[in-house]
């Protein structure tokens, strides 16, 4: 096969697999998710009446915030941290998803500015957790296909990260304005093409290098803690192995793979990131969320302090 075929195989399967990308963002509802105790049981009617800890927990993002991906559809991470605080911690947690499939950094933050509920429900967060930037990188990945097919996105990644800086730091500067006080836990983005594209070397270096950035801007805010889940929800099953076998078993080695067989592989249905959803092929499945929620507790709870205080009791 020629090099220039190979090429053109090559920057049609991207095309393939970001455009359904995008195809999802806007298939997919925009609903928000909002938790609705269920019926009070006995034994938690009388735990209530020793009066626990009251927490809200403020979700703003994007669709891993909303929870696509997520079959029981009940909110992804958001839901299963909130089961997690309340089981652990005997605190009783109410929470508010204001995750949106699709939207960027500057579009959270214009939700925000926008919708009065959104600011009040802010101003009452005891934790506000945060999942932003992987649509931004997608923005920058769409505009780019040439240079992204031939691993020079050097070019254009510079003023792409200095843009998302200001716009990451400016929805910072805009959540403190309604809640000065509340420990904010942003979540990492990550690589749904690593397993696909394991020797496109430039998908992973700079969302590292997105990743690095967010932990600056968390790091200057003072009270933001950066829950990592980059590396395990990029590789999945093949964390910690030899990246020959990934490149053997992910069978999309353009030099080894004929066109017909390659359509074969992007019909099948089956993710090859087990941490990934069947469904999408971008976003974290039920495995992939309950992972999530493990990193965001175990941060959640080594700031402890931050959350929990004595004031929060109430019946």
């Amino acid at each position: 096969m020629s090099k220039v075929k190979e090429g053109l195989i090559f920057l049609g399967v991207v095309l393939v697999l970001v455009g359904a990308f995008f195809s999802i963002m806007r298939l997919t509802s925009s609903k928000t998710h909002q938790e609705v105790s269920p019926t009070v049981s006995k034994k938690q009617a009388q735990v209530k009446a020793k009066k626990v800890p009251s927490i809200s927990l403020y979700a703003l993002g994007d669709s891993l915030t909303h929870g696509v991906g997520d079959t029981s559809n009940r909110g992804g991470y958001v839901y299963l941290v909130k089961q997690k605080l309340e089981h652990q911690n005997q605190v009783k947690v109410t929470s508010h998803n204001y995750g949106k499939t699709g939207d960027r950094s500057d579009q959270i933050q214009a939700r925000l500015e926008k919708s009065k509920q959104m600011q009040a429900e802010l101003k009452q967060a005891d934790i506000i957790t945060l999942t932003v930037g992987g649509n931004d990188m997608m923005k920058v990945l769409q505009d780019n296909f040439l240079l992204l097919a031939n691993n020079k996105l050097a070019g254009a990644m510079p003023k792409a990260k200095e843009d998302y800086r200001l716009k990451l730091t400016s929805l910072f500067k805009t959540i403190r304005h309604y809640n000065e006080d509340a420990p904010i836990f942003l979540i990492s983005i990550y690589n749904p093409f690593y397993v696909y594209f394991p020797t496109l070397t430039d998908l992973q270096k700079y969302t590292n290098q997105w990743n690095v950035l967010a932990k600056q801007v968390a790091k200057r805010d003072g009270n933001t803690y950066f829950v990592d889940v980059n590396q395990q929800l990029s590789e999945g099953q093949y964390l910690g192995q030899d990246k020959k076998r990934l490149i053997k078993e992910s069978k999309l080695n353009l030099n080894s793979v004929s066109s017909t067989k390659l359509e074969d592989i992007l019909s099948d249905q089956k993710e090859k990131n087990n941490y990934l959803s069947d469904a999408n092929h971008f976003h974290p499945n039920d495995k992939g969320y309950r992972y999530m929620t493990k990193e965001l507790y175990q941060v959640m709870m080594a700031h402890k302090d931050k959350w929990l205080k004595e004031d929060k009791y109430g019946g």
